[in-house]
């Protein structure tokens, strides 16, 4: 699971464990400005399909999604392994348009996420 914090006016994403290796990151870090939106879950046909995207990372078919996903027109970070434990934040001028995490509490995240945006 991802842990997911916010400090000094950063939303920062810490990849826990083995998916440090997977994602081929340990850490995210996004200005609360650049949030431009949080949503809970995620279906598994959302997510890039081989064909149509380039991936840094690794991905074992419903079961695990990992790391850099560039699309046309977009650049997403997943780190996701159960969908029911997916969080989707936009993002805006920075490097990723979307990242996508699997946390423990879906509800708690969004919230921390939400009330850190009202908070501005």
């Amino acid at each position: 699971m991802s842990r997911v914090r916010v400090e000094n006016d950063q939303l920062i994403i810490t990849m826990q464990g083995a998916r440090k290796l997977f994602s081929l990151k340990s850490e995210v870090s996004i200005h609360l400005d650049n949030v431009a939106g949080v949503k809970r879950g995620l279906e598994w046909s959302e997510l890039p399909g081989v064909l149509d995207s380039f991936r840094v990372g690794s991905h074992v078919p419903g079961f695990y999604f990992g790391g850099t996903f560039f699309q046309k027109d977009s650049k997403a970070f997943y780190d996701v392994k159960r969908k029911e434990n997916a969080v989707v934040i936009d993002i805006k001028n920075e490097d990723f348009d979307t990242l996508v995490i699997g946390v423990d509490d879906c509800e708690a995240t969004v919230s921390l996420i939400e009330q850190a945006l009202g908070d501005r």
